[in-house]
């Protein structure tokens, strides 16, 4: 399923509001992306050569996982291509690492507290 990014299919993915009792992750085809929590933001971009597929994997559980013990977390994931399969990339998908078998990028992370 696809979307726009903050809110796909109408779920505020940006935002950690009270716990409602739902988690969802999400493959999200932007190179940067921001999440507030309150008073707290983090800033996550990927850098990477042109042509390398970047991508940014989300996790938000607000109390809907696991069942019997639910709990609240975040998690942002750096990512150089769009799908956690191999088996599943379409074109452009996967990053490829070129013949010198050397592939760079770099990661930018910035934290806020906001008062």
């Amino acid at each position: 399923m696809e979307g726009r990014w903050p809110a796909p299919w109408g779920l505020r993915l940006d935002r950690l509001g009270p716990d409602d009792g739902t988690a969802v992750g999400a493959v999200l085809r932007c190179p940067a992306v921001r999440v507030v929590d309150g008073h707290d933001a983090l800033d996550l971009r990927v850098e990477a050569p042109d042509g390398v597929p970047v991508s940014t994997a989300l996790w938000r559980n607000l109390g809907g996982f696991p069942d019997g013990a639910p709990y609240r977390s975040v998690g942002v994931e750096p990512m150089l291509g769009a799908v956690f399969d191999l088996a599943e990339a379409g074109p452009g998908d996967a990053a490829v690492v070129p013949s010198s078998g050397e592939l760079t990028w770099r990661l930018v992370l910035a934290a806020e507290r906001m008062v």
